[in-house]
């Protein structure tokens, strides 16, 4: 199986978006579990930062990379979202540590490739489809 470039780098992309989100969660870097406003901002949490990225990883493996567009563009939306968010203590009670306020900000640098390379890898499916 092989990627097109724009493919490639939004696997990479989204394979980062995982890991990030999996240091981000309590069994990486966040302690403040005790302090979450409530129990849906964790579900917020687990879709944005490993289902969603997990699923457009999955999509581009199985060849549907429209869908992987699609999600990459949509995740984005909502990562650019937590880090000012969370700064202003809308999903918990305290203020997040260093090492979460640094993991989210980096999230949003992953955020904007998926902001670049979503739309260019479904345009691209989508231009060649047509030629099949």
């Amino acid at each position: 199986m092989s990627f097109g470039n724009a493919e490639r780098i939004l696997a990479i992309r989204f394979g980062l978006g995982f890991i990030l989100g999996f240091l981000l969660t309590p069994l990486g870097v966040e302690t403040r579990m005790n302090e979450l406003r409530t129990p849906a901002f964790a579900g917020f949490f687990i879709t944005v930062g490993l289902l969603v990225p997990l699923a457009g990883l999955v999509s581009l493996l199985l060849r549907r990379p429209k869908v992987a567009g699609v999600l990459a563009v949509t995740d984005a939306a909502f990562t650019f979202l937590i880090a000012p968010a969370d700064q202003a203590k809308f999903f918990f009670t305290v203020p997040p540590p260093l090492a979460v306020t640094a993991g989210e900000f980096i999230l949003i640098f992953v955020a904007i490739g998926y902001m670049l390379y979503g739309p260019r890898v479904y345009a691209e499916s989508r231009t060649r489809r047509r030629m099949d």
